[in-house]
């Protein structure tokens, strides 16, 4: 007895020789040629609703109706951009704002300059702990209080920001950028009327010291 190879046609059908057996396979719907081609239309208009290339996808149009997700989906372009900017210079936008606040040479104790720029206590402490260490600030026991420490910048810190100041302002520039004049302005008066009026929603609230 001759053994044939099953074989399957274009159309989808299993068949043995040349001729259909009668253990073949009725053809499937799924699988000839007219649906081969409805399927890859529909892949087609899948890719064409997803927007590639677009920055917002229609798949998930509600999260851009939530503000607390675009100032998140903000903050996270911004950190790229500092870094690209700043990179090199081994300074995140945490420690750029300490050296900012201390550029007037006042010294501060460490929980109000953690609260003048929006972090905890802890994460400020370690911040200028990383700072100090580099030389760009010191900490020295306050005369009122020995408990307390008051951080200063140094002339190295001057130096230093002084340095990076054009690459932060750069920063800042390309955040900004497809923004004219007017909405800039607009930006601004929104943006600051949301901080504060939640400020103490904060987890570290500014200015309660």
């Amino acid at each position: 007895m001759q053994h044939l190879r099953p074989r399957r046609n274009l159309s989808g059908t299993v068949e043995l020789g040349n001729k259909r057996g009668p253990h073949s396979q009725a053809p499937s719907a799924g699988i000839n040629g007219r649906n081969i081609a409805a399927i890859g239309n529909m892949e087609n208009t899948s890719k064409k609703t997803a927007r590639p290339g677009k920055v917002k996808s229609r798949t998930y149009e509600e999260l851009w109706t939530r503000p607390g997700y675009l100032i998140r989906r903000l903050h996270q372009i911004h950190v790229g951009l500092f870094a690209e900017e700043c990179g090199g210079a081994d300074l995140t936008p945490v420690q750029s704002a300490i050296l900012t606040v201390l550029q007037g040479g006042e010294g501060m104790d460490q929980l109000t300059l953690s609260t003048s720029v929006g972090i905890d206590r802890t994460s400020g402490a370690d911040v200028i702990r990383r700072l100090e260490r580099r030389g760009l600030l010191t900490r020295i026991s306050s005369e009122q209080d020995r408990r307390a420490k008051i951080v200063k910048i140094t002339v190295e810190g001057r130096t230093f920001l002084k340095r990076v100041r054009p690459r932060m302002a750069r920063a800042q520039d390309r955040l900004i950028a497809p923004l004219d004049d007017e909405e800039r302005e607009e930006f601004f008066r929104l943006i600051n009327k949301l901080v504060d009026a939640n400020n103490k929603a904060s987890r570290a609230p500014m200015g309660t010291v």
